[in-house]
């Protein structure tokens, strides 16, 4: 009798100590799945909540956020932010002066290739919800102040430049990357060599014509 209750005392304990998805997070995560399935037009609230589950109703979203609008936004700086620290992780090769120019580009994009085309969902969501309308002033000022940290960053490279300058590159830069990935990340398309290296050959395009004024790239 004595183990009999030991046991349903245990039981209790890990029920109670199990850790639960915050259903803010449960309705982020939702809504980039829904976006990335039916596009953001065809994003509704009742599609968000059935798929966030756990019983959610689509009423829950308006206890986190002012609507679906608010909704998308926040998942659009949430998933901006990671992918902006993937790519900062990243930039390290940038700064191997003793390779050439070109090798540390190639390096650095065939690294974030391979982790935009692993993310499909996110690197989907993200494409669609830019070039929507609702990528309206306010999300465009928010994921400004996410990525001017990293033109900052790279200036030193090309001390010649404005941060200003930096920043609308590295945005370019971060496009060519996404509409290159997005025919794989949508399923349009196989994931390929030839398709990598066809947004490498645009974007070495761009960087060449960018740094064209500068005598030296530190």
């Amino acid at each position: 009798m004595a183990d009999k209750f030991a046991k349903k005392r245990k039981k209790r304990s890990y029920e109670q100590t199990s850790v639960k998805i915050p259903a803010n997070v449960l309705l982020l995560d939702a809504v980039v799945r829904v976006v990335a399935q039916k596009g953001v037009e065809g994003t509704s609230t009742r599609a968000i909540a059935t798929e966030a589950g756990h019983g959610l109703t689509d009423t829950v979203i308006y206890r986190f956020f002012s609507g679906k609008e608010d909704l998308m936004r926040q998942a659009f700086l949430r998933e901006s932010r990671s992918y902006m620290k993937e790519m900062d992780s990243r930039f390290s090769v940038l700064w191997e002066r003793n390779l050439p120019r070109e090798q540390r580009m190639r390096f650095l994009w065939h690294s974030l290739w391979g982790w935009t085309t692993a993310h499909k969902t996110e690197s989907t969501f993200l494409v669609r919800y830019y070039y929507s309308a609702c990528f309206d002033d306010t999300a465009k000022r928010q994921y400004r102040e996410i990525w001017m940290p990293l033109a900052n960053r790279i200036q030193e490279l090309v001390p010649g430049k404005e941060t200003e300058q930096l920043f609308f590159m590295a945005l370019e830069t971060l496009e060519t990357l996404a509409s290159a990935a997005y025919p794989v990340c949508c399923g349009r398309s196989p994931d390929s060599a030839s398709a990598s290296e066809y947004g490498f050959r645009r974007v070495m395009g761009l960087v060449n014509e960018f740094i064209a004024s500068e005598s030296t790239v530190r």
